[in-house]
């Protein structure tokens, strides 16, 4: 194994930080376990930002050139956490030169970048990760085993949901996660990605669904406080109405005008020999019913109960697995995931196929809502 792994991040916004952050502290949660990761390079659009994340971070270089990044010979992985737009040609130019890419999500602005991306993964011998990092909460790691170990039995029905606030202000400025032609879409593929993700890993392919998405503010000002406004062009709240491959029905929602929410995706599944549900404020917890619990005088020992799953992470030093969990430490366990399977030669999970269904799933909910609704099939490549 390889002493170290030379890093560029490309973009250097809220996530490019968080980014960061967790490669300088993956060697003190998992010492030893994986190449050290070294920040080589970091790359944003001017000069001073660069350089002023270059010295807050402790990259060896801040640049504002990406086709310099990506041609550098030192630079091994690349960290895309650039508007969604952007993605498809620094993908593509990585993986012409065999470095490994790992991607935020949504995979693309749109299906056909998305299958761009995926071609060219798939014609390079460097490897892909996607950042679905709500995969990597210990209580739906602990979820994904029950259903697994055929505990939760054959699902009927699930519902989930993430909701954030702050958008439903009219003088809010537009910025890129506002406009198609840079965001691609709007709470659909910010928020919607996710929980299409997590629907996906437990519960397996989207067969057909029913779209809907809503934009109430039409207009924002350009920047903050002008007078001149520009159209926003995508959609400020996201419904889907789903069939799933074995048959399950559920619904999702992803709204960024959901007054009073923080950060709040929730999940419920419930099954012929069990359910459970999760609360991302809440996230150190499972709730578990099994109905194969005895009943008895006053209903027995049948009921929810509240499954400590707080950072249980196999092999993790710190911090200590009866520490509440985090936000930022799922990130820090997906880029984990991400570092030792390119250490270990095989392929990132999630990956290019989990990038490209999810996109899937997206366009199929944009092409039902543009069709007033109607159920739409769920294309599968």
């Amino acid at each position: 194994m390889n002493t170290s792994t030379n890093i560029a991040v490309l973009g250097y916004g809220m996530i490019g930080r968080v980014h960061s952050l967790n490669y300088r502290e993956l060697p003190f949660i998992y010492p030893r376990l994986i190449p050290e990761p070294i920040l080589h390079t970091v790359c944003t659009s001017r000069e001073e930002t660069a350089e002023a994340a270059r010295r807050e971070a402790g990259f060896l270089h801040g640049r504002t050139d990406t086709e310099a990044v990506l041609s550098d010979p030192e630079v091994e992985v690349v960290d895309v956490s650039l508007p969604n737009s952007a993605h498809r040609p620094v993908i593509e130019a990585a993986m012409a030169a065999g470095t490994h890419v790992y991607c935020e999500k949504p995979l693309a602005g749109t299906l056909e970048d998305a299958r761009a991306i995926a071609a060219a993964v798939r014609a390079s011998d460097a490897r892909f990760g996607m950042v679905f990092q709500y995969r990597f909460v210990p209580a739906i790691l602990r979820a994904k085993r029950l259903i697994d170990e055929g505990r939760i039995g054959r699902v009927f029905t699930y519902r989930a949901e993430y909701l954030h606030s702050g958008y439903q202000n009219p003088e809010r400025p537009l910025t890129w996660r506002m406009k198609k032609d840079e965001g691609g879409s709007g709470a659909l593929g910010d928020l919607g990605s996710h929980v299409i993700d997590l629907v996906r890993y437990l519960l397996g392919d989207f067969a057909e669904l029913q779209g809907n998405l809503e934009t109430f503010i039409t207009e924002r000002p350009v920047s903050k406080g002008a007078d001149e406004r520009g159209p926003v062009t995508v959609d400020d709240v996201a419904w889907i109405q789903a069939r799933m491959a074995n048959g399950a029905v559920g619904s999702i929602e992803a709204s960024r005008f959901a007054t009073g929410t923080l950060d709040d995706l929730r999940l419920w599944v419930y099954g012929e020999k069990g359910a459970f549900k999760f609360d991302l404020m809440d996230p150190s917890f499972l709730r578990w019913y099994d109905e194969g619990t005895a009943q008895g005088t006053y209903g027995g020992d049948r009921g929810w109960q509240r499954l400590d799953t707080v950072s249980f992470y196999p092999d993790a030093k710190t911090p200590p697995a009866r520490a509440p969990i985090g936000w930022i430490r799922a990130h820090a366990e997906n880029q984990y995931r991400f570092l030792k399977a390119l250490a270990g030669g095989s392929e990132p999970a999630p990956g290019i196929e989990d990038g490209l269904k999810t996109q899937l799933v997206i366009d199929a909910a944009e092409r039902s809502s543009a069709a007033g609704g109607q159920w739409t099939t769920v294309e599968t490549e």
